[in-house]
């Protein structure tokens, strides 16, 4: 009478030989008793662990996670289904997780079967939680291979390719924020037109939502904005820019409104504080501090090399008639190379004098910009390795007068105006043209 062998069985057998190598001499036992067993059916134990970290998860938000498990008899092919029943054990060292375990049935004519652990969602962030999952039956299961253990956490961590200046100092809130937001977990390794020109846009206008939505509650995101070097579109207005904005801060200009943010030193975190207040007094506040920081950028783009061009493309905002604007000494007119040019038309400087220029000017010509009452620029000469000074020839008021005109111009307002704090006979540059009738 020939005997049947199950060629599964065989199957097992080997396996078990090949896993029985590897245990010590003075214990060969895989598993206890006489009965089919099961175990964990993995290469090695280090491949018995799991790691949940519900951070990388954030835009669905889950309570639960998942891991799977893979489960395979050992021994004869079951004829009937094999009920297998799983327990939950702690870890030393770490807090318990709440788990769900499943329910495993294997079929008869199956050995191999994969469950999914159910693990919630940690109660607190940046903690590490863990639990070891084992065979409720342990005789029955197969010894180094009888335990898998879950760690779950919630722990945000700054990217290393994260960019300050789209998104502000990362925290794990605004990460939260931001991911939820763009729907994108990943969003700061993308590229970086779509971080700057979508982005960042996207996010501003959100908290200005979030703000809408929450009016009595300190603003949380701090996301910056940024100038047209990075942002190659415009703005959208604010709901809350009206006429007293426009009256201290100008009409809105969406192209150059990041760089007018950017300058003084907003984000969308104090951006209602500085700008969209509707109290006067507080508006003229911000006014006076603009004033004042646009006054330093004027001379801190004057000694980096810049003419009319790019002084007139700088932030700037209007001066308010009635307002006692602090200043800063014009370097204009205090460089040493362009100083003499400078006070042929106005004299020696003093802070007292440049507020009455500033006040008249600002009464008498549209749009205007203090840089204009400076038309002089400074060239560098290789040859010489020096700066030459010279009369900026690009400068000029409303398209009429142009270079040296412009200051000649401004000097006949102020000697009208003011008569006593300028040169007298003071002449026309030689190349002055007539006036327009």
């Amino acid at each position: 009478m020939k005997l049947r062998i199950n060629k599964t069985y065989i199957l097992g057998l080997m396996a078990v030989g090949a896993l029985m190598a590897s245990c010590s001499q003075e214990d060969p036992t895989l598993f206890g008793g006489e009965s089919d067993g099961y175990y964990f059916n993995y290469n090695s134990a280090d491949d018995m662990t799991a790691t949940i970290n519900f951070a990388d998860s954030i835009v669905t938000d889950p309570e639960v996670g998942y891991v799977p498990l893979k489960i395979r008899l050992l021994g004869h092919l079951p004829e009937q289904t094999t009920s297998i029943k799983l327990k939950a054990e702690p870890v030393e060292g770490y807090e318990m997780p709440q788990v769900t375990l499943p329910t495993i049935e294997v079929k008869a004519g199956e050995y191999d079967k994969t469950v999914e652990v159910k693990v919630a969602r940690p109660t607190q962030e940046n903690t590490t939680y863990a639990v070891k999952i084992t065979f409720e039956q342990a005789d029955k299961s197969m010894k180094d291979f009888n335990s898998f253990v879950i760690y779950t956490k919630e722990v945000y961590e700054r990217p290393d390719n994260w960019t300050d200046r789209y998104y502000g100092e990362w925290t794990a809130e605004k990460y939260k924020f931001i991911a939820k937001t763009l729907k994108n977990a990943a969003f700061y390794s993308d590229d970086s037109y779509k971080q700057s020109n979508q982005y960042n846009p996207r996010l501003i206008y959100a908290v200005r939502d979030w703000h809408n939505a929450h009016p009595t509650e300190a603003i949380p995101y701090d996301i910056p904005f940024l100038d047209d070097t990075e942002l190659w579109r415009e703005y959208d207005k604010p709901d809350y820019w009206g006429d007293l904005q426009d009256k201290y801060f100008g009409n809105y200009d969406g192209w150059r409104f990041g760089k007018f943010a950017l300058k003084l030193g907003l984000t969308t975190q104090n951006e209602y504080e500085v700008l969209g207040s509707t109290d006067e007094a507080e508006l003229q506040k911000s006014n006076k501090h603009a004033v004042l920081l646009m006054l330093q950028n004027y001379n801190n783009q004057f000694e980096q090399g810049y003419s009319y061009w790019g002084l007139n493309s700088a932030f700037s905002v209007p001066m308010v008639e009635g307002v006692d604007y602090d200043v800063v000494a014009p370097a204009f007119w205090t460089n040493s190379l362009t100083g003499p040019m400078i006070k042929k038309y106005y004299g020696e400087y003093s802070e007292a004098k440049y507020k009455k220029m500033l006040q008249i000017a600002s009464s008498s010509v549209d749009g205007f910009k203090p840089f204009q009452l400076f038309p002089v620029k400074l060239i560098w000469d290789d040859a010489s390795m020096t700066n030459t000074p010279m009369w900026d020839t690009d400068a000029n008021l409303n398209w009429t007068y142009m270079g040296e005109q412009v200051i000649y111009e401004f000097y006949k307002i102020f000697k009208q105006k003011a008569p006593s704090l300028f040169p007298d006979g003071v002449t026309a540059p030689a190349d002055e043209p007539q006036e327009k009738q």
